[in-house]
């Protein structure tokens, strides 16, 4: 074994030896060591321990089952519906059994005497003939008759006619004929317009009849009247 201090206090000695003075014969050797490096001897111990149990572990056979496990696949398994049970059929009829009883016998009805209804008498009553309907009396048109007769005012009214505006503006001129009946009490009826060359001028035409002064001849009487309307030049 190698004396380090003995060797240390050789190499702080001034005097120098050579190396090959200081190598023993096969005895004694003389071996330099690296300087020492610093260790985490806490992880080493950490990493040692790891190691001795997964060497145990695969000793025993867990290392093998937990890789089995692993790489098994993974099995899915839907869970069906659980469906209600269906109902129970129904209960077939009961038919009822046939009695032996035979049926009752038949009687007969007893045999009611029914009265015939008395006679009915009717009276007729001598409906009588209706009566011929009245003679229809057929009145007699209104004979014409001259406007100078039955209205003496006719010249007067005609003469004053007021020439329609519309007219007058669109320098129209026209032809108007009004036929009317005189009653038997001298009133004017049925007024209407026989003929017209231009409907702007019917409005003035019996505007004018209404205002003449007819005389009654006891009867109807149709009348006649032209009415002309002139532009003076």
């Amino acid at each position: 074994m190698v004396n380090f201090k003995l060797l240390a206090r050789t190499l702080q000695c001034p005097v120098r030896f050579p190396l090959s003075a200081l190598i023993m014969s096969n005895s004694l050797r003389i071996a330099i060591a690296p300087p020492p490096v610093p260790r985490n001897y806490a992880g080493i111990a950490i990493v040692v321990v790891l190691h001795i149990l997964l060497g145990y572990a695969i000793a025993n056979g867990l290392g093998r089952k937990f890789v089995e496990v692993l790489k098994k696949p993974l099995d899915v398994a839907l869970i069906e519906e659980i469906k209600p049970p269906p109902p129970p059929p129904p209960k077939p009829a009961q038919v009822p059994k046939a009695s032996n009883v035979p049926p009752p016998a038949y009687v007969p009805p007893a045999e009611v005497a029914v009265q015939a209804p008395p006679p009915v008498i009717t009276a007729t009553t001598a409906v009588p003939p209706p009566e011929p309907p009245a003679p229809v009396v057929k009145v007699a048109p209104a004979e014409p008759i001259n406007v100078a007769v039955a209205c003496p005012n006719h010249l007067d009214v005609r003469s004053h006619v007021p020439y329609p505006p519309r007219a007058l503006t669109m320098a129209l001129t026209g032809d108007v004929l009004v036929e009317f009946v005189v009653a038997a009490d001298g009133d004017i009826k049925n007024v209407q317009i026989v003929q017209s060359s231009n409907a702007v001028f019917n409005r003035a035409a019996t505007d004018a009849i209404a205002r003449f002064k007819c005389i009654g001849q006891g009867r109807d009487a149709r009348v006649r009247v032209p009415f002309a309307f002139r532009l003076d030049s």
